[in-house]
Protein backbone atom coordinates (compact mmCIF):
# COMPACT_ATOMS: atom_id res chain seq x y z
CA UNK A 1 0.00 0.00 0.00
CA UNK A 2 1.40 2.99 -0.94
CA UNK A 3 0.13 6.92 0.24
CA UNK A 4 2.10 10.15 -0.14
CA UNK A 5 3.68 11.29 3.29
CA UNK A 6 2.56 14.79 2.16
CA UNK A 7 -0.96 13.71 2.08
CA UNK A 8 -0.50 11.61 5.16
CA UNK A 9 0.56 14.02 7.30
CA UNK A 10 -1.75 16.75 5.89
CA UNK A 11 -4.75 14.06 7.38
CA UNK A 12 -3.32 13.34 10.27
CA UNK A 13 -3.08 17.27 11.14
CA UNK A 14 -6.81 17.60 10.38
CA UNK A 15 -7.91 15.02 12.20
CA UNK A 16 -9.30 14.51 15.97
CA UNK A 17 -7.42 12.11 18.26
CA UNK A 18 -9.33 9.88 20.98
CA UNK A 19 -6.92 8.41 24.07
CA UNK A 20 -8.52 5.44 25.48
CA UNK A 21 -7.61 3.48 28.56
CA UNK A 22 -9.08 -0.26 27.15
CA UNK A 23 -9.73 -3.32 29.48
CA UNK A 24 -9.06 -6.46 27.71
CA UNK A 25 -10.67 -9.23 28.74
CA UNK A 26 -9.65 -12.86 27.93
CA UNK A 27 -7.87 -13.91 24.78
CA UNK A 28 -11.40 -16.38 23.80
CA UNK A 29 -14.00 -13.11 24.52
CA UNK A 30 -17.02 -12.73 21.26
CA UNK A 31 -16.14 -11.78 17.94
CA UNK A 32 -17.78 -8.31 17.47
CA UNK A 33 -18.07 -5.53 15.06
CA UNK A 34 -15.12 -4.73 12.36
CA UNK A 35 -13.97 -4.19 9.02
CA UNK A 36 -16.10 -6.36 5.98
CA UNK A 37 -13.54 -8.76 5.38
CA UNK A 38 -13.86 -11.61 2.62
CA UNK A 39 -13.51 -14.70 4.45
CA UNK A 40 -15.98 -15.75 7.30
CA UNK A 41 -13.23 -16.97 8.95
CA UNK A 42 -11.58 -13.32 9.91
CA UNK A 43 -14.52 -12.17 11.35
CA UNK A 44 -15.22 -15.73 13.67
CA UNK A 45 -15.11 -15.19 17.37
CA UNK A 46 -11.65 -15.23 18.64
CA UNK A 47 -10.52 -18.25 20.08
CA UNK A 48 -7.58 -18.72 22.63
CA UNK A 49 -3.89 -17.49 21.39
CA UNK A 50 -1.41 -19.77 21.70
CA UNK A 51 0.85 -19.49 24.33
CA UNK A 52 4.01 -19.69 22.93
CA UNK A 53 2.68 -16.24 21.17
CA UNK A 54 1.83 -14.60 24.13
CA UNK A 55 4.56 -15.50 25.88
CA UNK A 56 6.93 -14.58 23.48
CA UNK A 57 9.88 -12.42 23.70
CA UNK A 58 10.48 -8.75 21.83
CA UNK A 59 14.27 -9.24 20.39
CA UNK A 60 14.38 -4.53 20.41
CA UNK A 61 16.95 -3.48 18.34
CA UNK A 62 17.87 0.28 16.66
CA UNK A 63 15.52 0.77 13.88
CA UNK A 64 16.41 0.64 10.26
CA UNK A 65 15.62 3.46 8.02
CA UNK A 66 12.10 2.50 6.21
CA UNK A 67 11.55 0.33 3.73
CA UNK A 68 9.76 1.57 0.25
CA UNK A 69 6.81 0.34 1.56
CA UNK A 70 6.96 2.12 4.44
CA UNK A 71 7.37 5.63 2.41
CA UNK A 72 11.42 5.54 2.58
CA UNK A 73 13.66 8.04 4.20
CA UNK A 74 16.43 7.82 7.16
CA UNK A 75 16.37 5.88 10.36
CA UNK A 76 14.39 7.90 13.55
CA UNK A 77 16.64 10.63 15.20
CA UNK A 78 16.75 10.06 19.01
CA UNK A 79 13.77 11.56 20.57
CA UNK A 80 14.68 14.90 23.44
CA UNK A 81 17.62 13.77 26.13
CA UNK A 82 18.77 11.00 23.64
CA UNK A 83 16.40 8.04 24.42
CA UNK A 84 16.85 6.16 20.91
CA UNK A 85 13.77 4.42 19.11
CA UNK A 86 13.90 0.49 18.77
CA UNK A 87 12.28 -1.87 16.66
CA UNK A 88 11.45 -5.65 16.70
CA UNK A 89 8.76 -7.75 14.86
CA UNK A 90 6.35 -10.04 17.00
CA UNK A 91 4.34 -13.21 15.61
CA UNK A 92 0.15 -13.38 15.19
CA UNK A 93 -1.61 -15.88 13.90
CA UNK A 94 -2.64 -15.56 10.05
CA UNK A 95 -6.07 -16.72 10.95
CA UNK A 96 -7.37 -16.19 14.40
CA UNK A 97 -9.75 -18.90 13.53
CA UNK A 98 -6.73 -20.94 13.58
CA UNK A 99 -4.57 -20.16 15.89
CA UNK A 100 -1.76 -22.79 15.47
CA UNK A 101 -1.68 -22.43 12.13
CA UNK A 102 0.26 -20.04 9.90
CA UNK A 103 1.93 -17.38 11.53
CA UNK A 104 2.65 -13.61 9.87
CA UNK A 105 5.04 -10.81 11.58
CA UNK A 106 4.03 -7.37 12.83
CA UNK A 107 6.48 -4.94 12.62
CA UNK A 108 7.14 -2.54 15.93
CA UNK A 109 8.65 0.55 17.22
CA UNK A 110 8.60 1.73 20.91
CA UNK A 111 10.53 4.82 22.68
CA UNK A 112 11.07 3.81 26.65
CA UNK A 113 9.07 5.98 29.23
CA UNK A 114 11.49 8.29 31.03
CA UNK A 115 10.43 7.33 34.75
CA UNK A 116 10.80 3.49 35.06
CA UNK A 117 9.52 3.30 38.43
CA UNK A 118 6.20 5.31 37.59
CA UNK A 119 5.61 3.32 34.07
CA UNK A 120 1.87 3.07 33.75
CA UNK A 121 2.40 0.74 30.41
CA UNK A 122 2.62 1.45 27.00
CA UNK A 123 0.49 3.73 24.55
CA UNK A 124 -0.28 2.01 21.52
CA UNK A 125 -0.72 4.66 18.86
CA UNK A 126 -2.86 3.96 14.98
CA UNK A 127 -2.48 6.66 12.88
CA UNK A 128 -4.98 6.11 10.63
CA UNK A 129 -5.79 5.51 6.94
CA UNK A 130 -6.52 2.66 7.28
CA UNK A 131 -2.61 1.94 5.87
CA UNK A 132 -0.62 4.57 7.43
CA UNK A 133 2.70 3.16 8.86
CA UNK A 134 3.24 3.50 12.57
CA UNK A 135 6.70 2.50 12.81
CA UNK A 136 7.21 5.26 10.08
CA UNK A 137 4.75 7.78 11.15
CA UNK A 138 5.08 7.71 14.89
CA UNK A 139 8.63 9.09 15.32
CA UNK A 140 7.65 12.31 12.97
CA UNK A 141 5.41 12.77 16.08
CA UNK A 142 7.89 11.86 18.86
CA UNK A 143 8.42 15.17 19.60
CA UNK A 144 4.45 16.38 20.15
CA UNK A 145 4.16 13.30 22.18
CA UNK A 146 7.63 13.23 24.51
CA UNK A 147 5.32 14.49 27.47
CA UNK A 148 3.54 11.26 27.48
CA UNK A 149 6.88 9.00 27.92
CA UNK A 150 7.09 10.57 31.29
CA UNK A 151 5.39 7.26 32.58
CA UNK A 152 4.15 5.62 29.13
CA UNK A 153 6.43 3.66 26.80
CA UNK A 154 5.26 4.62 23.30
CA UNK A 155 4.40 1.92 21.12
CA UNK A 156 3.44 1.51 17.11
CA UNK A 157 3.18 -0.78 14.83
CA UNK A 158 2.56 -1.45 11.26
CA UNK A 159 -1.02 -2.98 11.10
CA UNK A 160 -0.85 -6.53 9.06
CA UNK A 161 -0.94 -5.78 5.23
CA UNK A 162 1.15 -2.80 5.36
CA UNK A 163 4.97 -1.89 5.44
CA UNK A 164 6.97 -4.63 7.25
CA UNK A 165 4.21 -6.69 8.23
CA UNK A 166 3.52 -8.62 5.63
CA UNK A 167 3.02 -5.61 3.25
CA UNK A 168 -0.12 -6.19 0.63
CA UNK A 169 1.26 -5.76 -2.80
CA UNK A 170 -1.30 -4.66 -5.39
CA UNK A 171 0.25 -2.76 -8.90
CA UNK A 172 3.85 -1.62 -9.08
CA UNK A 173 4.44 2.12 -9.26
CA UNK A 174 3.89 2.66 -13.05
CA UNK A 175 0.29 1.50 -12.71
CA UNK A 176 -0.13 3.13 -9.73
CA UNK A 177 1.07 6.57 -10.56
CA UNK A 178 -2.02 5.99 -13.67
CA UNK A 179 -4.04 4.81 -11.49
CA UNK A 180 -4.15 7.97 -8.96
CA UNK A 181 -3.90 10.80 -11.98
CA UNK A 182 -7.58 9.51 -13.26
CA UNK A 183 -10.80 10.95 -12.29
CA UNK A 184 -12.23 9.76 -9.10
CA UNK A 185 -15.38 11.23 -9.54
CA UNK A 186 -16.88 10.10 -12.84
CA UNK A 187 -18.98 12.54 -14.41
CA UNK A 188 -21.40 10.37 -17.13
CA UNK A 189 -21.47 6.52 -17.83
CA UNK A 190 -18.61 6.83 -19.67
CA UNK A 191 -16.56 7.88 -17.31
CA UNK A 192 -17.79 5.69 -14.72
CA UNK A 193 -17.49 2.30 -16.83
CA UNK A 194 -13.96 3.56 -16.69
CA UNK A 195 -13.78 3.96 -13.05
CA UNK A 196 -15.12 0.46 -12.57
CA UNK A 197 -13.15 -1.36 -14.70
CA UNK A 198 -9.97 0.07 -13.24
CA UNK A 199 -11.52 -0.76 -9.87
CA UNK A 200 -11.85 -4.72 -11.27
CA UNK A 201 -8.32 -4.53 -12.50
CA UNK A 202 -6.86 -3.17 -9.09
CA UNK A 203 -8.49 -6.01 -7.01
CA UNK A 204 -7.29 -8.35 -9.46
CA UNK A 205 -3.79 -7.02 -9.08
CA UNK A 206 -4.53 -7.43 -5.44
CA UNK A 207 -5.37 -10.93 -5.14
CA UNK A 208 -2.79 -12.04 -7.84
CA UNK A 209 0.05 -10.55 -5.70
CA UNK A 210 -0.93 -10.81 -2.30
CA UNK A 211 -3.87 -12.96 -2.24
CA UNK A 212 -2.96 -15.74 0.55
CA UNK A 213 -3.02 -12.23 3.27
CA UNK A 214 -6.01 -10.73 1.77
CA UNK A 215 -8.46 -12.45 3.42
CA UNK A 216 -6.69 -11.65 6.56
CA UNK A 217 -6.24 -8.13 6.43
CA UNK A 218 -8.97 -5.49 8.25
CA UNK A 219 -9.94 -4.14 11.25
CA UNK A 220 -10.92 -6.86 13.44
CA UNK A 221 -7.82 -8.91 12.84
CA UNK A 222 -5.86 -5.72 13.62
CA UNK A 223 -7.76 -5.37 16.96
CA UNK A 224 -7.26 -8.78 17.91
CA UNK A 225 -3.19 -8.54 17.14
CA UNK A 226 -3.35 -5.42 19.27
CA UNK A 227 -4.85 -7.25 22.10
CA UNK A 228 -1.94 -10.00 21.13
CA UNK A 229 0.63 -7.14 21.71
CA UNK A 230 -1.00 -5.90 24.92
CA UNK A 231 -0.42 -9.44 26.31
CA UNK A 232 3.34 -9.50 24.90
CA UNK A 233 4.03 -6.46 26.12
CA UNK A 234 3.04 -7.01 29.70
CA UNK A 235 0.06 -4.95 30.38
CA UNK A 236 -3.38 -6.06 31.74
CA UNK A 237 -4.85 -3.06 29.89
CA UNK A 238 -4.75 -1.61 26.48
CA UNK A 239 -3.58 2.01 26.75
CA UNK A 240 -4.41 3.17 22.94
CA UNK A 241 -4.14 7.00 20.78
CA UNK A 242 -5.71 6.47 17.65
CA UNK A 243 -6.47 8.99 15.06
CA UNK A 244 -8.90 9.24 12.18
CA UNK A 245 -9.36 5.67 11.17
CA UNK A 246 -7.21 4.49 14.46
CA UNK A 247 -10.94 5.77 16.17
CA UNK A 248 -12.54 2.92 14.49
CA UNK A 249 -9.66 0.12 15.53
CA UNK A 250 -10.40 1.28 18.75
CA UNK A 251 -14.20 0.75 18.76
CA UNK A 252 -13.63 -2.48 17.33
CA UNK A 253 -11.39 -3.50 20.06
CA UNK A 254 -13.70 -2.29 22.86
CA UNK A 255 -16.70 -4.43 21.48
CA UNK A 256 -14.21 -7.79 21.15
CA UNK A 257 -12.64 -6.89 24.82
CA UNK A 258 -15.14 -4.69 26.79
Amino acid sequence: MRTSPALRAAALAATATVLLPLAACSDDGDGGTGSSTPSSASTAAPTATPGNLSSQKLDWKPCPAPNEAQGSGTSPSPLPGGTTWQCSFMDVPLDYADPEGRTIELALIRAASRDRGRRIGSLIFNFGGPGASGVATLPSFGTDYDSLRARYDLVSFDPRGVGRSEGVECSDDAALDARYEQDGTPDDAEEEKAFVEDQKSYIADCEENSGEELPYVGTTNAARDMDLLRQVLGDDKLYYFGISYGTELGGVYAHLYP
